[in-house]
C-alpha cells in the first residue's frame, strides 16, 4: 500500500495501527524538576522544604540554647567572643534549614509554630537584654569616668 493510499483510507475514516511498525513508543523522559517528596524528611539530614527556608529569629537571640534545643551543636560556636555576632547572624539565616535537618518535626506546620514560638521568645528575652545591659555599661562607664577624672585632671598618666 503506498503512503497516498494510506492517507485515503484514514480520510475516509479508518483507524490508524494501534501499535507504530517496531512496537510501541515509550513515554518521553520527565523535564527534572525541583519536586519534593512528600515524605517528611526532618531530622534525617535531608532536604529541606522551600516554606522552611528563612530568617529564623529565634536562631539569632538565643542562638546557644536554641542550638541545644534542635540538636545544631555548631551553634554553641556562638559562646567563643570573637565570633559570637558574626555567628548569630550565621544561626539567623541558616537556622531554620538545620533544625529541619538536625530535629524531627511532625509536619512543616509543627516546624512554623515551634519557631514562632522561639522567635517571640527570642525577642522578649532580646529586649530585655537591651534594657537591662545598656544602661548597665552606660553605669559601668560614668563610674569609671568619675574615677579616672582626678587623675586624668590634674594631668597625671598611668
Amino acid at each position: 500500500m503506498s503512503e497516498n493510499d494510506e492517507s485515503q483510507q484514514f480520510a475516509q475514516g479508518a483507524q490508524p495501527p494501534s501499535t507504530p511498525p517496531g512496537g510501541p513508543t515509550p513515554p518521553p523522559p520527565s523535564p527534572p524538576s525541583s519536586f519534593m517528596p512528600l515524605t517528611n524528611t526532618s531530622g534525617t539530614g535531608g532536604p529541606v522544604p522551600e516554606e522552611i527556608k528563612g530568617w529564623n529569629w529565634g536562631a539569632f537571640w538565643l542562638s546557644c540554647i536554641w542550638g541545644i534545643g534542635h540538636n545544631v551543636w555548631i551553634a554553641l560556636l556562638a559562646l567563643v567572643p570573637c565570633l559570637n555576632i558574626i555567628w548569630v547572624i550565621v544561626l539567623g539565616v541558616k537556622g531554620s534549614e538545620w533544625a529541619w535537618q538536625h530535629r524531627q518535626f511532625d509536619s512543616i506546620e509543627q516546624f512554623k509554630q515551634t519557631q514562632a514560638v522561639w522567635s517571640k521568645w527570642g525577642w522578649i528575652i532580646g529586649i530585655l537584654s537591651v534594657i537591662v545591659i545598656g544602661p548597665l555599661i552606660l553605669w559601668v562607664a560614668v563610674i569609671g569616668a568619675a574615677i579616672m577624672w582626678p587623675v586624668l585632671s590634674e594631668g597625671g598618666g598611668f
